[in-house]
């Protein structure tokens, strides 16, 4: 019988499946992921898009201000196929989602097959 980390890991990759855009990945020195050898041998890229509101309190409990916080969500099974360690800087072209953003901060990870970063968009 499964475990439950199977259930979880098995549910993860289905909804990243279903939700993820494919993306090229260019790191900061250059280098473009997937290369044209990987994208020939079937070897993709893709992310998740978010965008969420958190609250922020300034010093003061004056008042509460709504922050926007966008950030993708990286498959590790892929990253581990492309030998990609995405790093600050990397630049992310998803053309599903007509948008070109930098990545910024990694996020903690919620388990061992999700990679979350906060982005901008360039």
């Amino acid at each position: 019988m499964p475990s439950i980390s199977d259930h979880k890991r098995r549910a993860r990759q289905r909804i990243h499946k279903g939700f993820g855009e494919p993306c090229t990945y260019t790191a900061p020195g250059g280098a473009v992921f997937p290369s044209a050898e990987q994208s020939a041998a079937g070897d993709v890229l893709t992310v998740r898009f978010a965008t969420k509101l958190r609250t922020f309190q300034p010093e003061t409990d004056a008042m509460t201000l709504l922050e926007g916080v966008e950030s993708v969500v990286f498959n590790q099974d892929q990253l581990d196929a492309l030998g990609l360690a995405p790093e600050h800087g990397g630049r992310i072209v998803c053309p599903g989602y007509e948008l070109t953003l930098d990545l910024d901060q990694e996020m903690d990870p919620d388990g061992p097959l999700n990679r979350y970063w906060t982005v901008t968009r360039a």
